[in-house]
């Protein structure tokens, strides 16, 4: 029980290190651009913050790589369709791709209405308090959160491991793009597109923009990979489009003609 436990938590923790440290490293090679993008709010995040949020890290990542490795002790594999090989479920690469995008559904929809139920204020003290004290984000904010936020995000693991069948692949690719989103998310810089928010599939696409608003607010923009939720919601800010198209960009806007 102790390996499996220690192994969880520590790839938890490189995963995060590991896209934390290309984000910093991309980072600094677009600062050498001219003029091309800034931060989503102009004051710098100072070194107490980081520190703070590098601590609250190691709390939540312990709690992110312990809830698996304990929910399968107490019986979980007995209830879930798990595995090793890619052609196990007889429908190869494709069903994995197909699997991977329903995780991320999945994920998307268990995250909005916790996310939510989180900010109710009877809540937000004992949950979620911890990840709002950044209300100016950079990577280092991703998992500065409670452990018991951690504990009840991880829970869209259980519900993905209980509703589908997935192998080794697609839960090797979906933790990757888990981890890349959110600290993308968390960036405090845009990575997309200016024209993002107007165009028929992006506006669909939640963004570092609408992320670092919900920081910065404290309400709006609880989605994690899309806006379906917040867009039939009613949640998403109202001026999002105005403020995606002006929030970030240092270059002129290209006319239209």
């Amino acid at each position: 029980m102790l390996y499996p436990l220690l192994r969880s938590i520590l790839q938890v923790a490189w995963h995060y290190a590991l896209v934390v440290g290309v984000f910093a490293a991309l980072w600094l090679w677009w600062r050498l651009r001219p003029g091309r993008r800034r931060r989503l709010q102009a004051k710098p995040i100072g070194a107490p913050q980081i520190r703070r949020e590098m601590l609250t890290s190691v709390f939540s990542i312990i709690a992110l790589g312990s809830v698996m490795p304990l929910a399968f002790a107490l019986g979980l594999g007995r209830h879930t369709n798990f595995y090793q090989s890619v052609h196990a479920y007889g429908r190869g690469w494709g069903f994995i791709a197909l699997m991977v995008v329903l995780m991320m559904l999945i994920q998307d929809t268990w995250f909005y209405w916790t996310h939510r139920l989180m900010h109710h204020r009877r809540l937000f003290r004992w949950a979620h308090r911890t990840h709002h004290r950044s209300t100016n984000t950079g990577p280092w904010s991703t998992y500065s959160i409670s452990p018991l936020e951690a504990v009840i995000d991880s829970g869209a693991s259980i519900v993905i491991l209980l509703l589908l069948p997935v192998t080794f692949w697609s839960l090797f690719i979906f933790s990757w793009i888990n981890t890349i989103f959110a600290v993308y998310t968390h960036l405090g810089y845009e990575l997309f597109p200016r024209a993002l928010s107007k165009h028929w599939l992006g506006r669909w696409i939640n963004t570092s923009i609408a992320h670092n608003t919900h920081h910065a607010r404290g309400r709006y923009n609880y989605s994690w990979y899309f806006l379906f939720w917040d867009r039939m919601m009613g949640t998403l800010s109202p001026d999002y489009d105005e403020h995606y198209r002006k929030a970030g960009f240092s270059a002129p806007e290209a006319k239209s003609r």
